[in-house]
């Protein structure tokens, strides 16, 4: 996708960094297993481990009276990363014609649907999350 001309000249109106945050877990599937990282490594490395170094401790694993922010992965669907369907604004990826053999079907926040595989569902409703400090 090509940049807007109004975008040139005035450094206010780029967006900062680049797409790129829901192509992790589909990489990670994809790569990460063919090079030998399990399930369960996938999971301490994008959700356990960030929650626990951040001290959010409803989150990040699967057990009784944790939130249940869930993401449900097909490791077996192919397809090809393409700016256009991305949900970013960004309208640009560097990621653009890789090819990835895994695809999140479904996220869950605090055990509601917020993403179908398609497209996000409804109003944002995150929330505060109080953590310690020092």
């Amino acid at each position: 996708t090509k940049v807007q001309k109004r975008y040139f000249g005035n450094i206010w109106l780029a967006k900062s960094g680049f797409g790129g945050t829901e192509y992790l877990l589909p990489a990670l599937v994809s790569e990460g297993t063919r090079r030998g990282l399990s399930y369960n490594q996938i999971a301490r490395l994008t959700s356990y481990n960030a929650a626990r170094r951040y001290g959010l401790n409803s989150k990040g694993d699967i057990a009784e009276g944790l939130d249940a922010d869930l993401a449900l992965v097909d490791p077996r669907e192919t397809w090809t990363i393409r700016a256009g369907d991305s949900e970013s604004t960004q309208g640009y990826t560097p990621f653009e014609g890789i090819e990835l053999s895994a695809r999140v079907k479904a996220t869950y926040l605090r055990g509601k649907l917020v993403y179908d595989g398609a497209k996000v569902l409804g109003k944002p409703h995150g929330r505060y999350l109080h953590r310690p400090t020092g």
